[in-house]
């Protein structure tokens, strides 16, 4: 099942040259913003940008006429993902979304906490595929990781919570920087934007569900859909546990059925979803760089939630509109497709 591709290979390597010949949309930007893995960063880094997503969770919310929960600015990206759930997700935009939702919460870092680079992405399939145990993985490192596993918790009597094969965790996040001391996830489990509940960050890791899932063979299956349609179905995965899901992977394999990173509406709740979803936008740049510029103007895929039939509506087109509520304006997904974009500006390194 997870044979490592050769054709991957080559359509990576042609990607490079592809990235160079494809036309951006409009002027390409002189000096990119780097994403950088989260193991190239220096240690001190490593400290400032956790440092600057603490400043996000300290800094008092701007929008609260839109998300009258949020007590702060990083609550406000979580509440907003909470309000769009429904319209992000199995759905054609959910990459191009999610992209845009990145692209605000880096420029919340830089402009309000002192953050000077990129987002930086966490490649878990290096992980997944090591023989180190996930507990020790250096991203959960408590000086200069996001800190580990919540102590195990049985699921309560009558949960309606799904019971995520291997969990291993569910409470309290015991080490590392965003431990109830120092930092509080502001909203949920409740789906409802207007509640606040802060409360401490909780995780209930599944070794099991992310050593199926994440797996550079899965990484490869996507990167080699033909035409975006079949890239965002396979992107996400209609849930279950028979099919590996690169999406879902992450978010179970930290979060399992207990943790803020497994609940879907609350997921941004926990700091690693930015460094999860990274990744992902840049498996998307990577499906994109194989075929520029053509792949720049490719999208499709259902406008309703599930809806890969199109009984509900109809397919996304490269003029459907999205928004980010109060954080970010409406904006025609042409508008987000080209990363190299002057207004858009970051780079995968």
């Amino acid at each position: 099942m997870f044979a490592f591709r050769f054709s991957s290979v080559l359509l990576l390597a042609l990607s490079l040259a592809a990235e160079v010949l494809g036309s951006p949309t409009t002027s390409t930007c002189r000096n990119p913003i780097k994403r950088k893995e989260w193991r190239a960063l220096s240690r001190g880094e490593k400290k400032n940008y956790l440092k600057a997503v603490q400043c996000l969770g300290r800094k008092p919310a701007k929008f609260n006429a839109d998300i009258p929960g949020a007590t702060s600015r990083f609550d406000e990206f979580q509440g907003v993902h909470i309000q769009q759930t429904e319209r992000i997700h199995f759905v054609g935009a959910f990459a191009i979304w999610h992209r845009y939702y990145l692209m605000e919460f880096e420029r919340a870092l830089r402009t309000e906490c002192g953050w000077k680079a990129g987002i930086p992405y966490w490649d878990w399939t290096i992980d997944a595929e090591s023989d180190i145990p996930m507990e020790e993985w250096s991203i959960f490192n408590s000086d200069d990781g996001f800190g580990g596993n919540g102590p195990y918790m049985d699921l309560p009597a009558n949960s309606t919570l799904f019971p995520v094969p291997g969990r291993t965790g569910g409470g309290c996040v015991p080490d590392g920087p965003f431990t109830a001391d120092k930092f509080l996830v502001g909203l949920g489990p409740s789906h409802n934007a207007s509640i606040a509940n802060p409360h401490c960050l909780k995780r209930d890791f599944s070794p099991e569900v992310v050593k199926y899932n994440l797996q550079k063979a899965t990484w490869n299956e996507v990167l080699e859909q033909s035409n975006f349609g079949r890239f965002a179905k396979r992107l996400e995965a209609e849930p279950n546990w028979t099919t590996t899901n690169i999406h879902g992977g992450g978010h179970f394999g930290i979060g399992g059925s207990m943790g803020d990173m497994g609940d879907s509406y609350n997921s941004p709740g926990d700091p690693l979803f930015y460094q999860h979803h990274a990744n992902l936008d840049r498996l998307f740049w990577d499906w994109q760089k194989i075929s520029l510029p053509a792949r720049l103007k490719d999208v499709s895929g259902p406008i309703y939630m599930f809806d890969y039939a199109n009984a509900v509506g109809g397919n996304i087109t490269l003029d459907f509109e999205i928004n980010l509520g109060p954080l970010g304006k409406t904006k025609k997904l042409k508008e987000l497709m080209d990363i190299r974009q002057k207004d858009i500006c970051y780079t995968y390194v």
